[in-house]
């Protein structure tokens, strides 16, 4: 253990400049001291992005399967709505058509 030298604390020198010299002393476990930190800060910034990020992916899964789902319903109804028995119900219904006899069938000619 070093032996503290009270030459250096005269009264005409400031705390500052006291704290500078241990600074410029120590200036290697300084350095290795403000990597550590930021090194930490990184971490946990890049952390946080990772987090966001994944959230942001579960929101947009979340949002396909919704889409994915609205969609079969979607095929299920147009497989509905065109099914033949259902128009050929609806035509007769409300527009009154009927199929037409054998008489009534008219055949055109091909050029």
């Amino acid at each position: 253990m070093k032996k503290l030298d009270l030459k250096r604390f005269d009264t005409h020198q400031g705390l500052l400049q006291i704290i500078w010299s241990d600074i410029q002393h120590y200036r290697g476990l300084v350095l290795w001291c403000v990597i550590a930190l930021v090194s930490a800060l990184a971490a946990v910034y890049l952390t946080h992005l990772n987090r966001e990020l994944l959230a942001e992916r579960e929101d947009l899964l979340r949002e396909r399967d919704a889409i994915d789902v609205e969609y079969r319903h979607l095929v299920l109804e147009q497989n509905t709505l065109g099914e033949h028995s259902r128009i050929e119900t609806l035509a007769q219904r409300e527009l009154g058509m009927q199929r037409p006899t054998e008489q009534q069938e008219v055949l055109v000619p091909w050029r």
